[in-house]
């Protein structure tokens, strides 16, 4: 009975076993004889449908950078979320302006006019909404503030009117100066009051330094005019652009994002860079995403080409044996890159790393067979021969590796998490191309190879692993002790479903996307809820506003002001001043000269004041006037002036506000909350910062609890860690059982297919483990390390099994050429990908990173841990039979 469930020492002790894999055999060494008997002819017909593979799949395959399309459309939030994008598609598709500024006046004037360059480039854009420059709003603006608050701004201007009549008459420094004095001496008597005097003093300084120092400062009259706005050093305005997408692009919305930036280039000079702006939004991330993944990747692939043929130089010390290698590789990659164009059409941000898979897998083949060989080579064998005695040694092994990788690949394509599942099914073809191309290109090129000269092996590699084997036992308990301990950190892997922790933070857009959380009104993360009516859209945000977690709501109905009889009746008291003021004949009156408006209020400032801005503005005021520039005067009216007329304007506008209701909204605001088909979208926004994931859990739970039917980027972010956890843990149990299944029929033997899963089991829980520790979740991009570590883990633990059953008794494994092919093997893996690192990208980066400790770590368990198993299985099965052989004696 042990015979049969543990085989004999190892060797092939099941007939059927021992009959099915000298088959295999015998057909490999057939097959690759043949192979190498077809020579030139067959290595240039590789390299012939290699070249057309490789422009198919240029000319075919595409990639999908859309995150939210690696998920299974049938999911119910995956419905609701396409439901949204139906309805309101700019949520998917608008590019967003955000100009910051230190004064809201070039805010909006910059936005205003970037406003106007878009609205004229009607093939580009669709459509462009800027909320501030919208008529509607500058003309219904003071609706929107408290009745309190609209009373003291109301209250402000009107003490301002006779200064703003005044200016109207004559804007020149001249005629402002002489009237500040003139109110200045009055003190609270005045119109303007001390605080608003202050506040023009101190806004009129920084524009007079500026002006003597040459350069341009325009003058914030709103936040002169207005304390509140004037007590911030940043405004922001926002302005969405909606793109013609054009789908025959990989990036359909870059044609409308080139000309944003041309034209914000050019107003970048107009504003002397005074005004900072970001183009953002889901099309402009995307397009810097790609750039970000490119940025330096040709640096490292030579980089990674150098240290992968290095490497591969030690190895085989024959660089006839290194090219033959890439070579094969890059067949492999371009006949599985033509599979994927063929059969899936398109990528996405997960399956556009099956090169990185196959890299390490297809290194893999080559690396076991072509090691084997030259080992042969050096000891003056032929061609044919090194071929045979290789695929003698690691042949069935081979065949062996080939399906059960490919199977353990499949394993994620019955998931939720078509992002993997697809690179389940490429990865899965790859595994088999890489295959076949080993075990026949090789050995075609093989044999225009000449024979090598016979050489004395130094041994230095083999005593290495010699000497480990003495404290394989050690490090193996170790290990394996630190493997239980890691179980306890299982619950704490996560997968962060937020693809913003995976772009460059420096990236502008990125920067953009950030700057959105600084207003609660603006926030990117947010739920939303889809109704039939008004009333269940107002109901749904009575509702919602009430819960702890929630900051406001955002609907149709949440843009008719309160409280409007009241306020337009203070409005309309105001006016009666303002009104008359505005009314004024513009540049009617000369005004006094600049210099003498300059010198009254230096000379009424110093005496006035010791210290703050009035003290400050007349020193300032000094230096202007012993100066004696008439540019710096110059310039010093332009910039007081230049944005007046747009204040004006402003003005008049908003003393003709009217009464709004939700017919009567613009529409270019309906169509954002209400669809041409009558569907109303809610959006409920939150109190705190989403981007920290226990808010974003908390936030999403209390609303859901609710509301069941809601959609948004918050729900999508933890719904989407939700199914790809799940999936990725399924897809796990389910490769492990298919592995152990399909082992156990091949070999038959339950000891070899646990030797073979128990250091792929060690190693994937030490390397989610030293992602918890690390604080380096599973994300978009690094999730390929779980298959990748499969894989290569399968593929070396079932070389290593296989070859242990080879050797004699007494050898060991260590003593073969085999574990030197699973370490060069796995060095060349993390050569290829362990510049990914130094990307900008911080997806690209930690794929890289934690590709690098899962090698490690897999390293460790297969060359350690598993030759260690073999001592003691061999150990244990010994005493066994001689345990048996005594009981039979007596």
């Amino acid at each position: 009975m042990a015979e049969q469930i543990f085989g004999n020492s190892f060797n092939p002790g099941h007939s059927d076993t021992a009959k099915m894999l000298h088959l295999i055999e015998k057909i490999l060494i057939a097959w690759a004889d043949a192979a190498r008997r077809g020579g030139l002819a067959l290595a240039l017909g590789f390299v012939a449908v290699t070249g057309l593979a490789g422009y198919y799949a240029a000319t075919h395959l595409k990639v999908n950078t859309d995150t939210s399309a690696m998920l299974d459309p049938s999911l119910p939030f995956q419905l609701r979320a396409a439901a949204l994008r139906n309805a309101f598609p700019h949520t998917k598709t608008d590019i967003i302006v955000i100009a910051r500024a230190k004064t809201l006046d070039e805010a909006d004037a910059f936005v205003a006019d970037l406003r106007a360059g878009v609205a004229n480039e009607q093939t580009a854009f669709t459509s462009v909404f800027a909320p501030a420059q919208e008529p509607f709003f500058q003309q219904n603006g003071l609706l929107y503030l408290s009745e309190d608050a609209l009373e003291d701004r109301l209250t402000q201007m009107s003490k301002a009117s006779g200064l703003i009549e005044t200016l109207i008459k004559s804007p020149t420094i001249g005629t402002l100066f002489t009237t500040l004095a003139g109110n200045d001496k009055l003190a609270e008597r005045s119109d303007l009051g001390q605080n608003t005097l202050q506040q023009l003093y101190k806004e009129l300084s920084v524009v007079v330094e500026a002006s003597i120092e040459g350069e341009v400062r325009p003058f914030s009259w709103m936040g002169a005019l207005d304390h509140e706005i004037g007590a911030s050093d940043s405004h922001t305005r926002l302005l969405y652009a909606t793109p013609v997408l054009d789908f025959t692009r990989l990036q359909p919305a870059k044609a409308g994002i080139e000309v944003l930036r041309k034209e914000i280039d050019a107003l970048s000079q107009k504003y002397s860079g005074r005004v900072e702006a970001y183009v953002t939004g889901d099309p402009a991330l995307r397009v810097e995403e790609l750039e970000a993944v490119t940025t330096g990747i040709g640096m490292s692939m030579a980089l990674s080409l150098i240290l992968v043929s290095l490497l591969l130089l030690l190895c085989y010390r024959s660089a006839a044996m290194v090219v033959l290698t890439l070579t094969g590789l890059i067949i492999t990659l371009v006949l599985t890159s033509a599979f994927a164009a063929a059969f899936m059409g398109e990528l996405n941000l997960v399956s556009v790393a099956f090169t990185v898979l196959l890299i390490g897998l297809g290194l893999d083949f080559a690396i076991h067979l072509l090691l084997h060989v030259q080992e042969r080579r050096d000891d003056g064998q032929d061609n044919a021969a090194a071929l045979t005695g290789a695929l003698h040694e690691v042949g069935p092994a081979m065949a062996l590796a080939a399906p059960t990788t490919a199977l353990a690949f499949l394993s994620f394509v019955p998931t939720k998490f078509d992002g993997i599942a697809q690179l389940g099914m490429i990865s899965a073809a790859g595994v088999i191309i890489a295959f076949m191309v080993s075990v026949t290109f090789l050995p075609a090129a093989l044999a225009r190879l000449p024979a090598a000269k016979i050489k004395k092996r130094s041994g230095r590699i083999r005593a290495i692993f010699q000497s480990l084997s003495k404290v394989a036992g050690p490090v193996a308990f170790v290990t394996i002790l630190i493997g239980i301990f890691a179980l306890l950190l299982m619950p704490q892997v996560r997968f962060d479903a937020d693809q913003m922790s995976l772009r460059n933070p420096n990236a502008p857009s990125v920067i953009g996307f950030n700057m959105l959380f600084d207003d609660a009104a603006t926030v990117p993360y947010r739920l939303t809820r889809l109704v039939g009516s008004e009333a269940a859209a107002r109901e749904t945000s009575t509702e919602a506003a009430a819960l702890p977690s929630v900051a406001s709501t955002r609907s149709l109905p949440d843009f008719v002001p309160e409280d409007q009889d009241e306020k337009l009746e203070l409005i309309d008291f105001a006016a009666g001043t303002l009104v008359f003021a505005l009314a004024a004949e513009p540049a009617s009156i000369e005004g006094p000269p600049a210099t003498e408006g300059i010198a009254k209020l230096q000379a009424r400032l110093k005496e006035a004041y010791t210290d703050g801005p009035g003290a400050r503005l007349a020193a300032l005021l000094s230096d202007l006037a012993a100066a004696g520039d008439p540019a710096a005067i110059e310039r010093l009216e332009q910039n007081v002036f230049r944005y007046w007329p747009q204040l004006v304007d402003r003005l008049s506008a908003q003393m003709n506000a009217d009464y709004i209701d939700v017919d009567s909204l613009p529409a270019s605001l309906r169509e954002r909350y209400l669809s041409a088909d009558g569907i109303w979208r809610v959006d409920i926004l939150p109190k705190q910062d989403l981007r920290d994931n226990n808010a974003l859990n908390a936030f999403v739970d209390e609303v859901e609890k609710h509301f069941p039917d809601l959609t948004g980027g918050a729900l999508q972010s933890k719904k989407a860690g939700e199914v790809i956890s799940n999936a990725m843990l399924q897809a796990t149990l389910i490769a492990f059982a298919v592995i152990a299944v399909f082992l156990w029929l091949l070999v038959r033997r339950i000891l070899t297919v646990l030797l073979v899963l128990f250091p792929l089991l060690l190693a994937a829980i030490l390397t989610a483990a030293t992602g918890v520790l690390l604080d380096a979740p599973f994300n978009y991009a690094n999730v390929i390390v779980l298959p990748l570590l499969i894989g290569i883990g399968v593929h070396s633990g079932i070389h290593l099994v296989m070859r242990h059953d080879q050797i004699t008794a007494g050898e060991g494994v260590y003593g073969t050429s085999t574990p030197r092919a699973v370490l060069f093997a796995a060095l060349t893996t993390v050569a290829s990908f362990g510049s990914l690192m130094l990307s900008p990208h911080r997806g690209t980066a930690s794929m890289g990173e934690l590709l690098t400790i899962a090698l490690a770590i897999t390293l460790i368990c297969t060359l350690v841990v598993l030759p260690a198993a073999f001592n003691y299985a061999d150990k244990r099965l010994k005493s066994r039979l001689e345990a048996m052989a005594n009981r039979r004696n007596s």
